[in-house]
């Protein structure tokens, strides 16, 4: 039995001889409850909530604050029947109070009430209010922003079993935000929140599942999971799944199908994606019959996300078209780059053009460019590429060097067209002066990589490239081998080392302006995305 039924009957017990049938209707209301029979359970509620009973009227203040079985709102006499519970004791009363609070239903919205009273919550395990803090101090709502202090909130509701915060931990863990990175708690936590209908998390999952980031890889299953946010208005998902029906990856190949649900995706993208969804959407357009086409925007026009619950094994729908299936895709390898000089010079690592036999860069305009090696190192992981783009390179640092504790942004493509089409931004420090084993020849930072980001620029907070993203440390093989699991150890190639290269390779290297303010993270994302590039190196 849960502590807020237990505060509930120890209140009834106080009754002396009338808890025996106080406890009867109590039992009556909580079957009317459960069934979801709002209405009933308002009546039942009703006088023992005039009685005093806490839970009672917490539920009761509930039904009357959300309008829920079609009782009439009333959120002054529900905020009252909150306030009397919660000064009760009662869990319940007090998250719905700290909740009226927070939204400033009922009473003039004041988060510093409302986090004492979803706190008093929270010391009693309510998932709701333990994971109502979370977003508190994630977001930042008229609190300090912190996200350590807001995923150990979201891991205490994820271990209660709490979906919401199960999911959130999903994404913390694989994004290795406010936590360490740890793929394969994340990928648990997301399916425990996925079959629980979770759409982010039926999201990750199928990302782990077609990637074996985490997970064993698993296309057809990832392809499940995928379908299932897709049917409820997941953009990613829908594009993911629709990508995958379009190149008969772990799928049988079905354009129509395909193109159904990359304008799924497109149609419901958000601003950073919908420029790339929709090239996609049209070029598979364009190789569909016209009769086909017209079929599937029909279906389109009156297609809705589902509301209702779909079965975990829900099967793909059989092909509307059969189509050709797609030549087997060969091996392909991805990072980041960024451009150098206006001739279109883009700077990588070294590894991340490996054995290619062709290459192609995608500027932020999304236009794919065939890239050819120019020169690389070896020894230092510095590759240039060179490419028909036109425009404005990045600036390098002038002045005063970087000192241990100074904030850096990291910019690129982790995970490719998976997580997102726009490049990523990530922020953290110099965390010391040297690499591995002292290495003067990087930086370590603590800004979050991951795979992709290879090759990507390092910039200060005025938006002046620093380095070269290079590396990241092993967690689970220094974790094995010392018991101990690094957190954010990543590696940079310093600027200086970037210079000497660029300079053997006749390219020069623009200084930035004079260092003014400070800007916001976003703004140097901003600032330093415009050079920034994918690359992709198709391997055989």
């Amino acid at each position: 039995m849960s502590r807020r039924f237990l505060a509930g009957a120890a209140v009834a017990l106080t009754l002396g001889l009338a808890a025996g049938p106080a406890l009867a209707g109590l039992d009556e209301a909580g079957a009317a409850w459960q069934r979801r029979d709002f209405a009933a359970a308002a009546r039942e509620y009703r006088p023992l909530a005039a009685e005093g009973q806490p839970l009672a009227m917490a539920r009761l203040g509930q039904i009357l604050f959300q309008g829920l079985g079609g009782v009439l709102p009333d959120e002054a006499e529900a905020v009252r029947l909150f306030k009397a519970s919660a000064e009760a004791g009662e869990p319940t009363g007090q998250y719905w109070y700290g909740v009226a609070w927070l939204l400033g239903r009922g009473v003039a919205k004041d988060v510093g009430t409302a986090q004492v009273w979803l706190g008093r919550a929270a010391e009693h395990d309510v998932p709701e209010a333990l994971h109502a803090l979370g977003e508190l101090y994630f977001n930042g709502g008229g609190v300090p922003r912190n996200e350590t202090k807001a995923a150990d909130y979201f891991r205490r509701a994820a271990e209660l079993g709490h979906p919401a915060s199960l999911e959130k931990m999903a994404e913390l863990r694989w994004n290795g935000r406010g936590v360490a990175v740890d793929r394969p708690r994340a990928v648990a936590d997301a399916r425990r929140a996925a079959e629980a209908g979770r759409t982010v998390a039926q999201f990750i999952l199928g990302v782990a599942l077609l990637t074996g980031d985490g997970a064993a890889k698993n296309p057809a299953e990832a392809a499940q999971w995928f379908r299932r946010a897709a049917e409820r208005g997941h953009a990613q998902s829908a594009h993911n799944l629709g990508a995958m029906l379009t190149t008969g990856n772990g799928l049988i190949p079905n354009l129509a199908e395909g193109y159904f649900w990359l304008a799924v995706g497109a149609d419901r993208a958000p601003p950073p994606l919908k420029p790339n969804y929709t090239r996609e959407r049209d070029a598979v357009a364009a190789r569909l019959p016209a009769e086909d086409l017209a079929r599937v925007r029909a279906r389109l026009a009156a297609w809705q996300p589902a509301t209702g619950p779909i079965p975990a094994a829900a099967p793909l729908p059989p092909p509307a078209v059969a189509t050709p299936a797609a030549p087997v895709r060969g091996r392909m390898a991805t990072g980041t780059g960024f451009a150098v000089s206006e001739e279109g010079a883009v700077l990588t690592n070294a590894h991340v053009v490996q054995n290619c036999r062709s290459i192609t860069v995608t500027p932020p305009d999304g236009q794919p460019l065939p890239a050819t090696l120019a020169a690389r190192t070896d020894k230092d992981d510095l590759a240039l590429l060179k490419t028909a783009w036109r425009g404005e390179p990045v600036h390098f640092r002038a002045g005063r060097p970087l000192r241990s504790g100074d904030e850096v942004v990291v910019i690129g493509f982790p995970l490719s067209s998976l997580l997102s089409r726009e490049a990523n931004v990530t922020a953290g420090v110099v965390s010391a002066l040297n690499g591995l084993r002292g290495d003067q020849r990087f930086y370590q930072i603590t800004a979050p990589v991951q795979k992709g980001n290879s090759g990507g620029p390092l910039a200060d907070r005025n938006g002046a490239v620093v380095g070269v993203v290079s590396a990241k440390l092993n967690a689970i093989k220094v974790a094995d081998q010392t018991g101990d699991l690094p957190q954010n150890i990543n590696f940079a190639i310093k600027d200086e080392v970037v210079h000497r290269f660029l300079k053997a390779t006749g390219v020069t290297a623009h200084p930035s302006p004079a260092e003014g303010p400070s800007l916001s993270v976003a703004d140097v994302g901003e600032k330093v995305k415009r050079a920034t590039m994918f690359i992709q190196c198709q391997m055989d």
